[in-house]
C-alpha cells in the first residue's frame, strides 16, 4: 500500500524529516510512503500508479479536488483547503457561529487605496463594509477599542504576510501585493500578545498550544513566540466543537486570538498544520502517529 505526501519544491526541501517520520509511522501499517511534488502528480496518475491515500502539504485546493473526483482519499479534502485556506472565507463561514476576529475582505487592487489612509477614514471604510454577525455586543467593543489594524493576506501561511497597518506600511506594500486581503481591527491583549493552536483530528481535539510574544503583535513560533500546553475550559471546547461539526478534518489547527479579557476570538484554520510548536512543548503527544491511525482504522477501514 502506497501513501503519497504532496509538497511544492520549496515545502519538500523543509520537510524531508517530517516525511522520513511519517515514513517510520507507517511502517508498522505496511505503507509506503512517497513524496511526490505537485508538479508530477498528473503525470504519475495518467502512467497508472495509484496510491491509497494521499496527504496535501502544500496550499493548492484544486490538488485535493483531483484526487477526490478520482476517488482517492486525501487528507483534507477540497472542501477543507478551499475554505480554510482563505482567511476571509473561513471566518465569513463561521462569524454567526463562533466568536471571530472582525474582519473584512478586499480584493488586491484595493490595497494601495487602503495605505492612504488614515486611523479615522480606515476606521470609517471598516464599519461601512462589516456586518456584524449575532456576536454583535463582542465586535463593536473590539472596534471600539483598537488603535490599529491587521493586513493580512488571504492566503498567507505562518504569519509571514500579516502586518500591523499603522506601523509597517512599507513591508505590507512588498508582502501583500498582488494578494487578496483582509482587514482586521487588532485585538488588545494586553502586554504580550497571545494566540492559540487547537489541534484536531477528525472530530477529536488532541492539545491546545497558547502562544505568546512581549515584542511583536504576531505570536507565531515560528516568528519566535513563546509556546506552553494549554487546558480548554468548557466554553472554549463549546467553541471548537461548533467548529468540527462543520468540518470533515483529516488533522488541522484552528487559531484563536486570546484578548485581555480571556475571550478567544477565531482568527483562522491551519488545513497544512504543522506540528513542531506542539512537539516542543508536548513531545510525548505524537499527533502524527494518531492522524495516521484515525487515517487507516476509522477512514479506511483497512486495518
Amino acid at each position: 500500500m502506497e501513501m503519497w505526501m504532496i509538497y511544492d519544491w520549496e515545502g519538500l526541501e523543509k520537510n524531508k524529516d517530517y516525511v522520513a517520520y511519517f515514513r517510520e509511522i507507517c511502517r508498522p501499517y505496511s505503507i509506503n510512503v512517497e513524496a511526490v511534488l505537485e508538479a508530477d502528480v498528473t503525470q504519475r496518475i495518467a502512467g497508472g500508479k495509484t496510491p491509497a491515500f494521499v496527504l496535501v502539504r502544500t496550499i493548492n485546493p484544486e490538488i485535493n479536488r483531483f484526487f477526490e473526483e478520482r476517488e482517492i482519499p486525501v487528507f483534507n479534502s477540497f472542501h477543507v483547503s478551499r475554505i480554510c485556506n482563505d482567511k476571509g472565507r473561513t471566518l465569513q463561514l463561521l462569524k454567526d457561529k463562533v466568536l471571530s476576529v472582525p474582519s473584512v475582505s478586499f480584493p488586491n487592487r484595493e490595497l494601495p487605496r487602503i495605505l492612504t489612509m488614515d486611523f479615522g477614514g480606515i476606521q470609517k471604510c471598516f464599519r461601512e463594509k462589516f456586518i456584524h454577525s449575532s456576536f454583535v455586543e463582542q465586535e463593536s467593543e473590539v472596534m471600539e477599542e483598537t488603535t490599529d489594524f491587521v493586513v493580512k493576506a488571504v492566503d498567507g501561511h505562518g504569519g509571514s504576510q500579516v502586518f500591523s497597518l499603522f506601523h509597517e506600511r512599507e513591508q505590507i506594500k512588498e508582502g501583500i501585493g498582488g494578494h487578496n486581503f483582509v482587514l482586521q481591527p487588532m485585538i488588545k491583549g494586553g502586554e504580550i500578545s497571545r494566540d492559540m493552536r487547537v489541534y484536531v483530528i477528525g472530530r477529536r481535539i488532541v492539545a491546545a498550544v497558547e502562544r505568546s510574544s512581549s515584542g511583536n503583535f504576531r505570536a507565531n513560533f515560528s516568528l519566535g513566540g513563546e509556546v506552553r500546553l494549554r487546558e480548554l475550559d468548557q466554553t472554549q471546547k463549546k467553541a471548537v466543537d461548533t467548529i468540527l461539526r462543520e468540518f470533515d478534518f483529516g488533522m488541522a489547527g484552528i487559531d484563536f486570538i486570546i484578548d485581555e479579557k480571556e475571550r478567544i476570538f477565531l482568527n483562522e484554520i491551519e488545513d497544512v498544520v504543522g506540528a513542531r510548536m506542539l512537539y516542543r512543548c508536548a513531545p510525548y503527544i505524537d499527533i502524527a502517529e494518531q492522524f495516521i491511525s484515525y487515517i487507516v482504522h476509522e477512514k479506511l477501514h483497512i486495518v
